[in-house]
């Protein structure tokens, strides 16, 4: 006979001789295993179990003696025991780490906030109507953007610099809660029984805590092959596992299971440019940033280890981890091996030079194994450097497998605008239109020839009365790419030193009565 009651622990100080022998970790939780020896005498008897933490949870506990025949489970209690106990040394110095955290996060944030300041001043220096002159004002123009990109790219730069002290925020944070609960209250469980004979026995607790936990990483490695527009792209799954339950792991055989309770290193985002007459504008020119994972890269806290798929259901699948793991509770995250993925891949530097002149080094393959990846935080490799973090969206087999790897410097850019003109015209029927041509020059100047894409979108009309015309697309050209509208794209390859021009321009018409939108005026 069993009695099932629950354990949700934050923390677990339990008494000597008591041992994790086996844990199921999910991304937001673990169920535990936990054994102790125990003497069993004959006849009626009770077993209380001491140090157990006050988060335990009274319904879903599988609480069982094992070892003796003829021992029947008749009542288990959960009691709650009030401590005195002060916080420890630990916990002082947890209090000051997040303390100068703060004081450091605070000073950033104060630093954010000022260079916020001066955009919203060079956007009121921009907007004051003066009488100047046309080279005046070409030359405000310049130096507004000009002062402008340089306050976002430090405000990005900032951003980036804080993500590892948010994400140790939130660890001490956990660890803080986990020690001054413990310090404050622990559970007794008490187990009665009626046994046949007298003997040595063992009890078995089963049991769930948000206290571990893993959650997947990866390393992509690219490498490229002699011709430059191909090569390989190795992914390496990590299992990040973490656990703050108050009790050291020492010898403890772990399965990973993928079910669940609960920038800069490519080109700038592209959306749909839609325009009307009148109004504000929804096109910003900034790009956008693309570094927003507070999740960072923790120490290893020793070498990786293998592990192997132990079941792939339609839905999830589960990790066995082939040698047992011992990890300290508190200690920091470990890494274990899950599995590397050789994935073929072409390889192609991807340009928006409207918006950023980086050309990016961007590498598409078809990923095919036996099991699919959940999603996670990924660092990326070229050349055996690393060139930044990305995440990685959950992959089946079969599906195909993107990835930016920071800016090819080899490859340049330039924007030459070959027409720029807003003006009115007709006699009867006014139109206010707007005309813009851009041509953009792209140069290899790698040893090897390079695959290039370069993206570009033109205006799409949302009212019947805002036309938008095409003017001197390069051809070939794949039109609503990546299925965006009035995105453009022109696929090239370059050999080495040869160069390339493409035009792209639009014309845009609204009738004299109405306006031309704000981005034109």
């Amino acid at each position: 006979m069993k009695w099932h009651y629950a354990l949700l622990m934050l923390g677990l100080p339990l008494v000597a001789q008591a041992k994790i022998t086996s844990a199921t970790l999910y991304p937001s939780h673990a169920q535990l295993v936990w054994q102790q020896p125990v003497s069993v005498e004959q006849g009626s008897g009770e077993i209380s179990l001491e140090g157990l933490p006050v988060s335990l949870q009274d319904d879903t506990l599988m609480a069982e003696i094992r070892g003796l025949p003829g021992v029947l489970t008749q009542r288990v209690q959960i009691r709650q025991v009030e401590q005195t106990e002060v916080a420890a040394k630990a916990t002082r110095e947890l209090q000051e780490a997040l303390q100068q955290l703060e004081y450091r996060i605070g000073a950033r944030e104060d630093e954010i906030q000022s260079w916020n300041q001066q955009v919203r001043l060079m956007a009121e220096a921009a907007g004051t109507p003066k009488e100047i002159t046309a080279s005046e004002l070409a030359q405000l123009g310049a130096t507004v953007q000009e002062r402008t990109q340089q306050a976002l790219t430090r405000i990005r730069d900032i951003r980036n610099a804080m993500a590892d002290d948010l994400a140790e925020r939130d660890r001490i944070e956990r660890e803080l809660a986990a020690t001054q609960q413990n310090a404050k209250a622990t559970k007794t469980v008490t187990i009665a029984y009626q046994a046949e004979t007298a003997g040595q026995g063992s009890v078995r607790l089963q049991y769930q805590t948000h206290e571990a936990g893993w959650r997947s990483q990866y390393n992509a490695r690219l490498q490229a092959a002699d011709s430059g527009t191909e090569g390989t792209l190795v992914l390496e799954h990590l299992a990040l596992i973490r656990q703050t339950t108050g009790l050291d792991w020492d010898g403890v055989q772990v399965s990973l299971s993928t079910a669940n309770t609960r920038s800069g290193t490519d080109i700038p985002p592209l959306q749909p440019w839609l325009v009307a007459p009148g109004g504000q504008p929804e096109y910003r020119s900034q790009k956008a940033l693309s570094s927003s994972m507070d999740m960072v890269q923790s120490e290893v806290a020793s070498s990786p280890q293998p592990a192997t798929i132990e079941d792939q259901g339609a839905f999830t699948q589960s990790y066995r981890i082939q040698a047992p793991v011992s990890l300290a509770s508190g200690n920091s995250d470990q890494f274990v091996t899950i599995a590397n993925h050789n994935v073929p891949v072409s390889i192609e530097t991807r340009f928006y030079p409207a918006m950023d002149l980086n050309g990016f080094i961007h590498a598409t393959g078809l990923f095919e194994a036996e099991a699919s990846l959940p999603g996670g935080p990924a660092t990326l490799y070229r050349d055996g450097q690393s060139v930044g973090r990305t995440y990685l969206e959950s992959l089946s087999t079969g599906s195909e497998l993107a990835m930016g790897f920071g800016v090819n410097d080899r490859v340049i850019a330039e924007v030459i605008n070959e027409q720029n003109q807003t003006g009115e015209q007709g006699v009867f029927k006014g139109e206010k239109y707007v005309r813009q041509i851009n041509r953009y020059e792209i140069t290899n100047n790698h040893p090897r020839a390079v695959a290039v894409r370069v993206f570009d979108r033109i205006p799409v009309s949302r009212q019947d009365q805002l036309t938008v015309e095409e003017l001197d697309i390069s051809e070939p050209v794949q039109r609503d790419a990546l299925d965006i509208k009035g995105v453009l794209s022109w696929e090239r390859q370059l050999q080495p030193g040869e160069a390339i021009n493409l035009t792209s321009g639009f014309e845009l018409r609204v009738p004299d009565d109405a306006e031309l939108p704000p981005e034109f005026r």
